[in-house]
């Protein structure tokens, strides 16, 4: 009745787990039961300021044909942290239904006294934190990225757990899809699928709070030893930061938005790992498993007939890098035919790592009568938590073999398939009097229809195959692609921005706009995504001897789709105008290029 009970309701605390000194914050208690009654927990070393603030919710889903429906009810606390820092615990709080008291988890809530933060114009005009930064205990910094590792040094095979993680204090309004981590070579990689990142967890670096969010998760597996070095990597994100300019007049205060987004380029930190070799003393039939591992078998008969066939099924569980187990060994009897073993992994790249099974089918055939053992299946592998070699293995198996019917003469097929060893015992099949023959001159197969569509057909597969090597011979070479796809791919997002245009949607097509042309740009000039800036593009406008005249133009009709995406209503031109000259530029520019 208790676990029932347990089962039937759920009571559980939320608050954040750091907050500075003095910061207003939140406590909500939610429960699936509408309770008779309800006592807060002591809140100790924490101001109340508000509350409790009460609300409910229900939800019905149907799912094939079954309806459920889900009832919450919240109940909000408003605290304030003290001015000391430290850590402090809030007691549970205890709710009464159905005349039984349940109880909340407890919570543990860190109180930080923040540092010296910087000021925003100094942090927002950063263009990347460097490896000092982002290991100090106070970075200094209102946003960066660190490649971080649950252990920095690991044998050959043993997996590694490594994950992308972004620091901020400030407002993101976007992060670079095309976002591909750091390249790590001399490791095996799998990726770890992770949920969208919708919201950051907050938590304390050195002195301060950031919001926190895991962006990329990988399991690395070291493929050779010494010192390896994973270089820095590059991340793109939109941030919004607040402007300083000083409003003239009460219209630009009114209508000039207190924020502007701007693009960073943040640069990660730089790793070391120390990869040690294995033990050199490795056993014989040692294959590179690396981790902790379980084994256990089994066998579908025990009494079998001499010529049937016997399955043995090892079954190998465990984390480490499972996939790398070929085979398990064992030693059967030399009257029995043994066929190869058929394997199936299965594997599951969690956050806790790799772990998985393997399963091997070995399909003997015993070909004498007679008792017989067989020896146990054995898996040899590195063991993590002893460093060390390691056995281990399956029971032996017992097979009681009888003699087969009709096999009086004691004959021994060998070399046989198992289909053919069904037939062993039989006697010469009936043959089959009755058929259905058809006159050639009257089927498809000779016909002057066959040998027609016999060469329509290769002709089809040669000229495909043609055309299929020269479209790798033109995408081989990524920048001439680019350059020759601009064109189409301009077009297309201008004739975007034209219906736009037609509906009045003022702030997409300005994006569009902006964004067509900066495509253009990057695509012509092969730059990447991350490095496009002004002064990259007047390099290549220079280089190219592109006149100064169609620089300014192009620079301008981008300032002006910046200007009046952030501050609409900022420009008298007509946006009918800019379409005009953004296709103008772009023409003047494919003339010149």
């Amino acid at each position: 009745m208790s676990f029932s009970f347990a089962q039937e309701v759920s009571f559980t605390a939320q608050a954040p787990k750091v907050v500075r000194a003095g910061e207003q914050f939140q406590l909500q208690y939610t429960l699936n039961q509408n309770i008779d009654e309800f006592i807060p927990s002591n809140f100790g070393e924490f101001r109340y300021l508000s509350g409790p603030s009460t609300g409910s919710s229900t939800s019905i889903s149907i799912v094939n044909g079954r309806t459920t429906r889900t009832s919450t009810y919240t109940f909000t606390y408003y605290l304030q942290a003290p001015s000391e820092g430290g850590t402090f615990t809030l007691e549970p709080a205890t709710a009464t239904f159905k005349r039984k008291q349940i109880q909340s988890n407890p919570l543990t809530i860190e109180v930080v006294v923040a540092g010296s933060k910087p000021s925003q114009s100094t942090a927002s005009g950063k263009q990347g934190t460097t490896q000092q930064a982002a290991e100090s205990t106070s970075t200094g910094e209102d946003i960066f990225i660190r490649l971080e590792l649950d252990k920095k040094t690991a044998y050959v095979g043993e997996q590694i757990t490594a994950w992308v993680k972004l620091y901020t204090q400030v407002n993101i309004s976007g992060i670079d899809q095309q976002f591909k981590g750091p390249e790590f070579v001399g490791f095996y990689q799998q990726n770890i699928e992770l949920p969208q990142l919708t919201s950051l967890e907050r938590e304390k670096v050195g002195d301060d709070i950031y919001h926190t969010g895991v962006i990329r998760k990988i399991i690395l597996t070291p493929q050779k030893s010494g010192e390896i070095i994973i270089q820095p990597f590059d991340l793109l994100v939109e941030v919004q930061k607040q402007t300083r300019r000083r409003s003239q007049t009460i219209f630009d205060e009114f209508f000039n938005s207190p924020y502007e987004r701007a693009r960073l380029n943040l640069k990660s930190n730089q790793v070391k790992l120390n990869i040690k070799p294995l033990p050199s003393n490795q056993p014989a039939h040692f294959s590179g498993a690396v981790g902790t591992f379980q084994i256990n078998g089994s066998a579908n008969l025990t009494e079998v007939s001499a010529n049937d066939a016997v399955t043995f099924k090892v079954n190998v569980t465990g984390k480490g890098n499972i996939k790398l187990i070929d085979k398990v060994l064992t030693n059967f009897p030399p009257t029995f035919d043994v066929f190869d073993p058929v394997k199936k992994v299965q594997t599951d790249a969690s956050t806790d790592g790799r772990t998985g099974k393997v399963t091997f089918e070995y399909t003997a055939i015993p070909r004498h009568a007679g008792n017989f053992s067989i020896p146990p299946f054995s898996l040899v592998y590195f063991d993590l938590a002893t460093n060390s070699y390691k056995t281990i293995s399956t029971q032996s198996f017992d097979i009681a073999v009888y003699k087969g019917e009709g096999d009086s003469t004691s004959i021994v097929a060998s070399n046989l398939s198992k289909e053919e060893i069904e037939l062993l015992g039989s006697d010469i099949r009936y043959i089959e009097t009755k058929t259905n023959l058809i006159a050639r001159g009257d089927f498809l197969f000779g016909s002057k229809w066959f040998y027609g569509i016999y060469i329509i057909s290769t002709l089809a597969a040669i000229i495909i195959l043609i055309a299929r090597r020269r479209k790798i011979q033109r995408n081989a070479n990524v920048a001439k692609f680019r350059n020759r796809k601009a064109g189409k791919v301009v077009t297309k997002r201008l004739r975007k921005a034209k219906k736009l245009l037609k509906t009045d949607n003022k702030n997409d097509f300005f994006d569009e706009v902006e964004q067509a042309l900066w495509g253009y740009l990057a695509d012509k000039f092969n730059i990447p995504y991350s490095e496009l800036s002004k002064d990259k593009v007047n390099e290549e406008f220079n280089r190219l001897k592109i006149s100064q005249e169609i620089s300014d133009d192009l620079f301008r009709i981008l300032d002006t789709c910046q200007f009046t995406r952030f501050a609409p209503g900022g420009t008298t031109e007509k946006i009918s105008d800019i379409y005009s000259k953004a296709a103008n530029i772009i023409s003047k520019l494919d003339q010149n290029l």
